[in-house]
Formats: structure tokens, sequence, C-alpha cells
């Protein structure tokens, strides 16, 4: 990516790292997966080609071609905009509802190995986030900022328990945050060689297209679906979940690109990343019915569908075969 500018800093990105906080469960990386896992973590999805906005007077508009959210999820039909939400290891199913609150923001002391990093997902934050709210806006609803919490050990969320840094990225749809240890970064490149800056920016990409279902309802919609359904049944749905935010994040690439924010190499290092993040990559396991983010084919399939379409419409990967 072009250079980010020194010290850049977002509003909506929190540094708790330094602090401690009791927790556990969840994304398991590299050999080991609870519930959303690598993919969850990177991952989460949103159903059908409409946007809707944040609620508003207690009521959600869901706009597309025909004016309404028509979820088709194994068969059933979900009709409305629902809320909720997802994670690149989406852990609000695994972990415990009650939560602690958020820690109040406080300047912490950026470790210099890690401050390039540290920059770059305050930039990559903003300009997505400012991306979404565009698409947003040009289909007449107002996109509500997420926000990002950089971790180091252990994490408290505000509203979907606590969380070790062995989940790796997560969104919580109950405070609309994601969550990052930035030594993740580090391990993602070491240990499955997703080298590059963009590799790092499609993750959060990826974090915010969960937070981006979150807010069109496509979260609580799955969530429901899974509610009685077979295991298979309900890995088929979080795989679909994941592929759409791949497909998410691949829009945003491709208005990166248009801004000239990309270099030459950066869309081949978030291909690179996303296949690096396939479930047959991470377990070495072949059984689909165990997958909860998809393959790494599919993965790289998803996301580049997104770059070269650079539409909603396109990322619906509730309707037909993924």
């Amino acid at each position: 990516m072009v250079k980010v500018p020194k010290g850049y800093r977002s509003r909506n990105v929190e540094d708790r790292r330094g602090r401690r906080s009791s927790g556990g469960g969840g994304f398991g990386f590299p050999s080991g997966r609870s519930g959303g896992g690598l993919g969850g973590s990177l991952g989460g999805g949103g159903v059908g080609g409409s946007l809707g906005g944040a609620p508003r007077g207690g009521r959600r508009g869901c706009l597309g071609s025909s004016g309404l959210i028509v979820l088709v999820v194994f068969g059933l039909l979900l009709f409305s905009c629902l809320g909720g939400g997802g994670g690149f290891g989406d852990l609000s199913g695994d972990l415990n509802t009650g939560g602690a609150a958020p820690v109040p923001t406080e300047q912490v002391d950026v470790p210099q190995a890690e401050s390039d990093s540290f920059d770059l997902i305050n930039f990559v934050l903003d300009d997505v986030q400012e991306f979404w709210a565009d698409e947003f806006a040009r289909a007449g609803e107002s996109y509500p900022l997420g926000r990002v919490v950089i971790f180091e050990d252990q994490v408290s969320t505000g509203g979907c328990g606590s969380a070790s840094s062995n989940v790796g990225p997560f969104y919580c749809p109950a405070d609309s945050t994601s969550y990052i240890d930035i030594q993740f970064m580090f391990r993602l490149q070491q240990q499955l060689g997703a080298e590059g800056d963009f590799a790092q920016a499609y993750i959060l990409a990826h974090e915010i297209g969960h937070h981006v279902q979150n807010v069109v309802g496509t979260n609580t919609a799955v969530r429901n679906a899974q509610r009685g359904a077979s295991q298979a049944e309900s890995n088929g749905l979080q795989v679909r979940m994941e592929l759409q935010a791949d497909c998410l994040a691949g829009m945003w690439a491709r208005s990166a690109e248009a801004k000239g924010i990309l270099e030459d190499g950066d869309l081949q290092e978030g291909v690179r990343a996303a296949g690096a993040v396939g479930d047959d990559a991470i377990t070495g396991s072949t059984n689909q019915e165990n997958f909860t983010h998809g393959s790494s084919q599919q993965r790289i399939d998803w996301f580049t569908r997104g770059y070269s379409s650079g539409t909603y419409d396109s990322c619906d990967t509730f309707s037909g075969d993924i």
C-alpha cells in the first residue's frame, strides 16, 4: 500500500495493549477452532443483495430492487431487516453474553516494532468506513461507524464476553467493535506465508464486512436460522457468512485501487491472505461439513468477486452454490 502517514490515528481505534483481562476461548490459531474460528474471526455474513441502514425511530430501512430483503437460507425465507453481527473469528455465538463494560480509552505506549501495523490499522479503518458510508448513502441510508480495539494476550468485550489472543481478530456485534491482536498479523505472515501490508488491510476490511452485516441484519437472520439446524447446516451458514465478508472486503479493495491507495502486488497479497486462512489450509482437512469459514479457493474466489464487481449484489453468498 502507499505509505501510511506516520502516527496516523483514527478516532474509532482504542489501544488496550499493556492491559490484562481475564477470559479465554475462541479462534484457535492455527491448529484449533471454536465457533467462528479463523474465518469467523475473519468473517461473518450478510444475506441478500440489499443494503439496510441503522434503525431510526424503531424501524430499519431495507433497500433493493424490490425494496425488501428476502433472505433464502437452506429453504427458509426470512423477510425483513434484522439486527446482528459476525466476525473474523465470529465469537458472538460462543462467548458468554454478560460481558464486561468496555475499558475507558487511554493512551498506551506503542511498541516500536508494532508501530507500522498500528498506523496501518488506523488508516485502513477510516478508509474502509468512508467507503461504506458512501455505499450506504447511495442506498439512501446512514452508516453507523464501527470501532476497533487493539489488544494483547486477552480482552474483555462490551457484550460478547472475553477472549484470548488465540482467537485472532474477531467482531462483537453487541458493541459494534472489532478486536485485533497485532501479534496475530505477524503470526499470519510467519506461519502461513500471508506477507505484506495489504494482507493486514484485508483482515481489517473483512472484520468491517462483519460490521456491515451486523448493520443490515444478516447476522441475526443467520443466527436465527442456525437454531434447530444440524451441525452441518449451521456450519454451512457460517461459511456463507464468512465468504460474504471476504467479498465485501474485495469491494473495498476495488475502491482503494481506484483512489490510488494500492501499489503493484497489493491485490496479490490480499489473495494470498484469503487463501492462507481457508479451513483446509488451517486444519489440513478436506471435510467441508466441518468447515466454518470456507476453503482457501472459496475465500479467494469471493474476495476476487467483490474486487471484480464492486457491487453488493454480487456478494450474495446465500443464493445458489458457493
